[in-house]
């Protein structure tokens, strides 16, 4: 798969393409030992909590933009696939240290019991605090004793 990093306070989303019927899987990695799923703070949940008519002031639209505004948090719902034509591109033009890595692409390194691929900042720029392997271990193979010292 492929890397994606959000700084703190850097509002996101994920959608699942329709280029595998099965959907898509993401794993989550922070880079804090105390993360919650509690501490996250998502859109809906707090724009189920203002009235409408504050934010059709705030955004200067109709109220009646957010007539389909849900009345309580959502994690994971349904939703039409993006559009494989195009990626959306962001007003804002593109950014010097992309925050997302084609892992996928990364070729392994062959060892005599499996391979692996590596990503930390010398490659992944944007991502100071956060490392990661795939590491395939062939059947009988053993990945040697380690310790992570930091």
């Amino acid at each position: 798969g492929d890397l994606w990093y959000f700084p703190a306070g850097t509002p996101h989303a994920l959608q699942a393409t329709s280029q595998d019927p099965d959907g898509s899987e993401f794993i989550l990695v922070f880079d804090t030992g105390d993360f919650s799923e509690d501490s996250t703070f998502l859109l809906t949940d707090w724009l189920a909590h203002v009235p409408v008519e504050v934010l059709a002031k705030n955004f200067q639209v109709d109220p009646s933009v957010f007539k389909n505004v849900p009345s309580e948090e959502l994690y994971i719902f349904p939703a039409t696939p993006p559009s494989n034509d195009q990626a959306p591109q962001s007003p804002q033009g593109h950014v010097p240290d992309p925050f997302s890595f084609s892992f996928s692409k990364v070729k392994p390194t062959q060892l005599s019991g499996g391979s692996a691929k590596v990503v930390d900042s010398s490659t992944f720029k944007v991502s100071k605090t956060i490392a990661a392997a795939e590491v395939t271990v062939n059947p009988g193979a053993i990945r040697e004793l380690h310790w992570h010292p930091t």
